[in-house]
């Protein structure tokens, strides 16, 4: 059963999601407009706008670009979205946190990210990635930093169901490798800026080869998005101690979890036989009843 708050939690991952492609002004205004407190029912534009110190005509731009016909309409999202999340999930760590506090804070924003993700992921979008990733002749994935350990988690989930897969965190490696690339490969890009130069040159190689691009990213204006046949967008908080990196990598998980069963649906008794060969000849090498 689908959670009747996603369209108002789709509201906070839009515009989380737009935070980047916004001026420094703009994305000041947008965060202190998610801050929960910050906008009530009865919060006029002229109150905002004194109170940041800016014009209420970039207030109602901004309304503007973030997909509101103006700041009436943005108000009334913000407050149905505001009152969707729970008590403590925008509170950030504080010096004073016992070990007790901290955990419900972690959980709690990893929470909320993972719910925001669901309200704005397409399950079309998702189910022709995986039919493309489950037809290509050869299946590459890009990412670096903290991605590259998705990747590679990745990989493994797709050799489960014998789809040899590889994962590049090089960019040496991504360019020799996108240039070899043809209209039959897909290449699956993981960057929560979408903005990496270099991941973005390899991503531009195979493009000129033909390739299909899928990716996963926070930012849905970044080059990558656009870059991209098919993009999957993993919405994070960010914050100095509860940072978007560590939540990005937990959503971008489940995101690759689901894409990795709708390619295992592409032929479902195949695949769980794969599945089942793969992990009866590695038992051994586990304890009784673990799995890998």
């Amino acid at each position: 059963m689908i959670d009747t708050n996603l369209d108002a939690l789709a509201t906070g991952a839009k515009i989380r999601m737009a935070l980047p492609g916004l001026s420094n002004t703009e994305r000041q205004i947008a965060e202190w407009l998610l801050a929960k407190g910050n906008v009530e029912s009865k919060t006029s534009i002229k109150s905002v706008a004194e109170q940041l110190e800016v014009s209420e005509p970039l207030i109602v731009k901004l309304s503007k670009k973030l997909g509101f016909a103006g700041f009436r309409e943005l108000r009334q999202a913000l407050v149905e979205y505001l009152s969707s999340l729970p008590i403590d999930s925008e509170q950030e760590i504080e010096p004073t946190d016992s070990v007790e506090s901290v955990l419900n804070k972690v959980f709690a924003n990893s929470i909320q990210a993972m719910k925001e993700a669901r309200s704005v992921a397409d399950p079309i979008l998702i189910a022709n990635a995986a039919q493309l990733i489950f037809n290509a002749k050869n299946v590459v994935i890009f990412g670096v930093g903290g991605s590259a350990a998705v990747c590679q988690d990745f990989e493994h989930k797709l050799l489960r169901i014998g789809i040899l897969s590889r994962a590049y965190s090089d960019f040496h490696m991504m360019l020799m490798v996108s240039s070899q690339l043809d209209e039959n490969d897909v290449i699956v890009v993981i960057s929560q800026s979408g903005d990496t130069r270099e991941l973005l040159k390899a991503v531009e190689n195979a493009k000129q080869r033909h390739s299909r691009v899928i990716c996963i990213t926070n930012n849905d204006t970044s080059a990558l998005a656009q870059l991209a046949d098919y993009a999957i967008f993993s919405p994070a908080k960010g914050g100095i101690l509860l940072g978007q990196n560590a939540v990005a990598r937990i959503v971008q998980l489940n995101l690759l979890d689901v894409l990795f069963i709708a390619i295992l649906l592409q032929d479902h008794d195949k695949n769980r036989e794969k599945l089942t060969r793969g992990s009866r000849v590695v038992r051994h090498l586990h304890g009784k009843g673990s799995v890998d």
